[in-house]
């Protein structure tokens, strides 16, 4: 089977006070092996609640309703909590945010790289892999010795010793320079290289283009845009897509654009397309009717301009 992971109609909310709100509409997705999958879009779209239904980490509050995710032929939705725990870190691993999360600051890297796999030889290794220079000094420091770029290769390192197939980054270079950024997302690659799957979360789709195979946007819980990645730069389909692009920057003396209006929260209802109160081509139908999400050409795209 050429696809190691796989969504299925997988529904989820938020109980709010009183009321249900859906993070997350319908979405089916399917992941090639040795691929690297970018899953983008503005703060708030449903990016890093996807990672954690992955997980099955999801807050009190939230609610699968629906739906597989079917890993290595195994639907992890119907796993025991001991059986889910023994698949995270293990085979499927989590590059946060922020490493520092991730670490815990009472003990030295050496004894927390211990606790993935005894081995010093297999941890010296992957930590040589992941480009870390003076290695002896670093497992013997804690982590707030370590700069932010130095603890993302750690836990980067981490994936590699637990032997996971499965990598989420879940916007690795958020709180890193650019050259930091450019070298973190240059592991990665080498790590696809090496037949690991990654997906990517990230609202800067200037490093998809360089990086990624495919690319997944995401509008509040939708899925509204698919495409090879090189495809859908050079041929955007959806409009809140080719805003996206527009507001990048590109060539020297180019005006940005910027997207009108800001992403609406979960708990306020939008009829039709959830898109269409920041849409310069918005018509009647996208107020009343959802589109669907349907093959055009290479890619799929949710929108009535796409379909027509």
């Amino acid at each position: 089977m050429d696809n190691i992971l796989e969504i299925k109609n997988i529904n989820v909310g938020f109980k709010i006070e009183d009321n249900f709100y859906y993070a997350l509409n319908n979405i089916n997705l399917s992941f090639k092996k040795g691929k690297i999958h970018a899953i983008a879009g503005e703060s708030g779209c449903g990016k890093s609640v996807l990672i954690n239904t992955i997980l099955k980490l999801l807050p009190k509050n939230g609610k699968i309703r629906g739906g597989e995710i079917v890993f290595q032929n195994k639907n992890l939705l119907t796993l025991s909590d001991k059986e889910i725990q023994n698949i995270r870190g293990a085979k499927i691993s989590l590059i946060p945010q922020d490493p520092f999360m991730s670490l815990n600051p009472l003990y030295t890297i050496e004894n927390q790289l211990l606790e993935v796999k005894n081995d010093i030889e297999i941890i010296k290794k992957s930590l040589e892999e992941v480009k870390i220079k003076n290695i002896e000094n670093v497992l013997k420091s804690y982590p707030h010795e370590l700069s932010g770029g130095m603890k993302q290769r750690i836990i980067i390192a981490m994936s590699l010793i637990s032997g996971a197939e499965l990598i989420l980054a879940d916007e690795p270079t958020t709180a890193l320079d650019v050259s930091t950024s450019n070298s973190i997302l240059d592991l990665l690659v080498n790590l696809k290289n090496k037949g690991k799957t990654i997906i990517l979360i990230t609202h800067d789709l200037s490093i998809v283009s360089n990086y990624c195979d495919t690319t997944t946007i995401m509008y509040l819980g939708n899925i509204i845009e698919q495409n090879e990645s090189k495809l859908l730069f050079k041929n955007p389909l959806h409009p809140y897509t080719k805003a996206l692009l527009s507001a990048l920057p590109t060539k020297k003396g180019k005006k940005l654009e910027n997207i009108k209006g800001q992403i609406s929260p979960i708990t306020e209802t939008i009829s039709g397309c959830k898109f269409h109160p920041r849409c310069n081509f918005t018509m009647d139908t996208c107020k009343n009717i959802k589109p669907e999400l349907k093959k055009h050409d290479n890619g799929y795209c949710a929108c009535f301009l796409c379909n027509q």
